[in-house]
């Protein structure tokens, strides 16, 4: 009797450890499978972000619609850009089978990103403008640029910091000024602890900043820039008073609209990309803020791409002393 019941035991110890045998195999193809899934989820994100994201295809393809549709009332389909034929299904609504645009719309003034009429070349095409502007240089990165500005044949404005301004980089700013780019204020020290503290603080750091910009360039400027921006939280204080001072003074501050976010974080080529395109096509006049410290290489090694796309969107580029004083 007491054999039959060991016998029974070791029956059922060895059927419940197959059980168990063959879960641990289930769960560790399930886990495996799940694993691997989501590593080829990770891997086909990180190519699609390196291409080009639905969101890019989406504002780049709009754009382009825009364009042609301002040029002419049929759209020669053969200009349209290589991605149209690999979204052909957000596309299709906008044209019919012979390539000619359906419904256009014929009301009177363009209207751009902002809703409000655009200006025109005279010609009746939307005239829009983009403004690059690079801050805390400075750096041996800001001559990069110069080039990549210098071949694009286009101008940018640099809003530099006083202690970047050395014996090493004087020659930089002096070819900004030679090159046609706008040199704005953007204190001497960038430190926000000093300058937020006072309004005395903040004036006579930025005295210091212009007196040494006019010694190395000879010009005297009047635009800058709050580190941080005119809403930052750090001189909440002060900033009310000093907008009224600096006017006072003659000076008029510029913000952004559009940010790289190159200097938040761990910034890499798809935030960048992301940062920007996300809303650079909204408006018809961008203030891109970007930035050229010797820690910005990342964004200075994008910086023709970057050009090319927003060239693509239909916009020309100039310096912010070309535009409306200090209006978004």
């Amino acid at each position: 009797m007491g054999g039959r019941i060991n016998g029974n035991r070791k029956k059922k110890e060895s059927i419940k450890q197959k059980w168990l045998g063959s879960m641990f195999c289930i769960g560790s193809l399930l886990l495996f499978v799940s694993v691997s899934g989501f590593r080829m989820e990770e891997e086909a994100v990180e190519t699609m972000f390196d291409t080009s994201s639905e969101y890019m295809v989406l504002s780049l393809l709009e754009n382009e619609m825009e364009v042609l549709r301002r040029e002419e009332k049929n759209i020669d389909v053969s200009r349209l850009p290589e991605y149209v034929t690999r979204y052909p299904e957000l596309y299709a609504p906008e044209i019919d089978s012979g390539g000619k645009e359906k419904d256009a719309d014929t009301d009177e003034g363009d209207k751009g990103a902002s809703g409000s009429v655009s200006s025109d070349d005279g010609k009746g095409v939307a005239k829009k403008i983009a403004y690059l502007t690079f801050d805390d240089g400075p750096s041996e990165q800001t001559a990069i640029v110069l080039d990549i500005l210098k071949e694009e044949g286009i101008h940018a404005t640099f809003f530099l910091v006083g202690e970047e301004i050395t014996a090493e980089t004087e020659e930089i700013v002096k070819r900004m000024v030679e090159e046609g780019h706008t040199v704005g204020l953007h204190t001497y020290s960038h430190d926000y602890d000093f300058i937020y503290r006072s309004v005395d603080n903040f004036l006579s750091d930025y005295e210091k900043l212009y007196q040494r910009l006019f010694e190395v360039t000879g010009q005297k400027t009047s635009i800058f820039r709050f580190p941080g921006g005119s809403t930052n939280r750090y001189g909440k204080a002060v900033i009310s008073t000093l907008k009224k001072e600096m006017e006072r003074r003659g000076f008029c501050f510029y913000d952004w609209n559009v940010s790289a976010e190159d200097m938040v974080g761990t910034p890499t080529r798809y935030s960048i990309r992301s940062n920007i395109f996300k809303d650079v096509f909204r408006y018809d006049e961008p203030v891109i803020l970007m930035h050229d410290a010797a820690a910005n290489a990342l964004t200075v090694s994008m910086l023709k791409d970057i050009i090319e796309e927003i060239r693509k969107g239909g916009y020309d580029f100039d310096t912010l002393d070309h535009r409306e004083r200090c209006q978004f």
